[in-house]
């Protein structure tokens, strides 16, 4: 029997490797943007949507990361492949603050 190690390295050798790089700023999400926000009094994480005349869309707020990037991808309300990403990381990031009592600065 192979080991777990042996079967990793094997599925590797006839696939192409891909370098990543970072490509810098990418274009703006059409449907607006996003605010990140704790609220810890309600240990709760607001993602605030604005459209880019800075109108306040809509709020959504949940315990976690994940409720919040689904309810966004569920509506629609981000429209670029890029915008989902950044804000999953982001929002991952709130909620591991807010889990440990630090604060949070969207980056």
């Amino acid at each position: 029997m192979e080991n777990k190690e042996d079967t990793d390295n094997n599925d590797t050798i006839d696939v192409p490797v891909i370098v990543a790089y970072e490509t810098g700023d990418g274009e703006l999400d059409a449907d607006g943007y996003f605010v990140i926000a704790l609220d810890t009094d309600r240990m709760l994480i607001l993602a605030k949507h604005y459209s880019y005349r800075k109108e306040l869309l809509r709020i959504i707020e949940g315990p976690d990361a994940r409720s919040i990037y689904l309810t966004i991808i569920k509506y629609k309300w981000a429209s670029t492949l890029n915008h989902a990403a950044y804000l999953g990381q982001e929002l991952t990031k709130a909620e591991i603050a807010m889990k440990i009592g630090f604060g949070y600065v969207q980056g």
